[in-house]
């Protein structure tokens, strides 16, 4: 497999596609025709018109992907305006088959039940090698709904009896949720799910970094409604969380900032990342006392702790780098990088633009491609979840 990236922010969609297209076919160095593309842009560029752009460098082959807070290749990022990110693929040998479900707004678990049906339909096993994408975001009722990876998990998992190695990212448009358009192959869609199924000799490693350290005791969930934690310890949520933090931070400022910290892992154990799923507040319910969080799975009995971001220049550089390190002769050829739109630093105040490590770190080994996500899906604890402030970089590798 080989595959080239291109980038834009160009205003002018029908210029961005044009531009990013060009950029990745130079970047490959191929002149035939790829075999697919990976598309991502922010909802302020129409759908229609990015795709007809693109193929009108590329050639007529599906285009797959969404929506992006922002991208990243090699060399540039952005988020929050007119970025587009893409890749080309040449598959060379290689499989990757798009395996798509609608219906979202109406049952999350029950799309992930026809998608895991369609999965085992292939032979799908725990160590086969996909990529899961999905709609996030729901405006249909006037506000803002997340849809559930939770759920939509949950039903792959019944119809499997397993969940594979997999990752994959909650995508959205922008940082107020405007709805952004899905391309599915050969159509343009909204509030479906996307499972990139990768077979042949592709192996796709991954590393999920936080960047969080817990920094209290444990504490419980005793009560709870669907996303909302109602109380905790027995006490209401909101008025815990304030006395516990001496009133530091006022309520209103918990949404995109308030991170607690599910243990996956051996509870009394040392500290170890990998079997923490982070959990992001999403909104407050001042009329019940609660706290509503971006997924619905810190239930009744849920042990968890508060997290305190510690993102610094020197963390994330050897963790990427030790995946490359333990390739075993086996020869990298793409990398996907699928980063919590909360931790770009215009947005969550912090110093660190992680984009920049990764692209310092990978050089220019292999094209990148990364985008800024509402929800990203990796493994915690043996298990595929979908995370909350978390950088997920998943590296494609060949045999020599």
């Amino acid at each position: 497999m080989r595959a080239g990236v291109g980038y834009s922010d160009d205003p002018d969609t029908a210029a961005a596609g044009r531009q990013a297209a060009l950029e990745a076919l130079r970047q490959a160095g191929r002149s035939d025709p790829c075999d697919l593309v990976l598309l991502f842009s922010t909802a302020r560029h129409d759908a229609q018109i990015l795709r007809d752009a693109v193929v009108s460098v590329v050639g007529p082959v599906p285009v797959l992907g969404g929506g992006a807070v922002g991208t990243i290749t090699n060399d540039r990022f952005g988020y929050a305006g007119d970025q587009i990110g893409m890749a080309c693929f040449w598959l060379d040998g290689v499989r990757c088959e798009p395996v798509i479900e609608g219906g979202l707004l109406r049952d999350e678990e029950e799309v992930g039940r026809r998608l895991g049906k369609r999965l085992a339909g292939m032979g799908t096993t725990p160590e086969s090698s996909i990529i899961l994408f999905y709609d996030a975001i729901d405006r249909t009722g006037g506000g803002v709904r997340m849809i559930m990876a939770t759920w939509l998990l949950a039903g792959m998992e019944q119809s499997l009896g397993f969940l594979p190695d997999l990752t994959g990212a909650g995508m959205q448009g922008d940082y107020i949720c405007t709805p952004a358009r899905q391309w599915l192959g050969e159509e343009i869609g909204e509030h479906h799910a996307l499972a990139l199924v990768f077979s042949g000799d592709i192996r796709i490693d991954n590393v999920i970094m936080h960047g969080c350290r817990p920094t209290t005791r444990y504490y419980t969930v005793t009560k709870a409604e669907g996303q909302t934690i109602l109380e905790i310890n027995g006490k209401p949520a909101l008025q815990f969380v304030d006395a516990l933090l001496d009133s530091a931070i006022p309520p209103e400022n918990y949404p995109f900032f308030l991170i607690f910290g599910v243990n996956r892992g051996e509870k009394w154990g040392e500290f170890d990342e990998n079997n923490y799923a982070s959990r992001l507040c999403l909104a407050i319910d001042r009329e019940r006392s609660g706290i509503v969080m971006f997924e619905p799975d810190m239930v009744e009995g849920t042990e968890f702790q508060i997290m305190s971001r510690s993102l610094e220049p020197g963390y994330m550089g050897p963790r990427i780098e030790n995946l490359f390190d333990r390739l075993e002769g086996r020869e990298p050829v793409f990398a996907l990088y699928i980063n919590c739109a909360g931790r770009a630093a215009g947005y969550g105040g912090i110093d660190l633009e992680d984009a920049l490590v990764v692209q310092k770190t990978v050089g220019d080994r292999i094209p990148i491609l990364g985008l800024y996500t509402g929800v990203e899906i990796a493994p915690i604890g043996g298990r595929p979840r979908g995370l909350d402030w978390t950088g997920v970089f998943c590296l494609f590798s060949v045999p020599k």
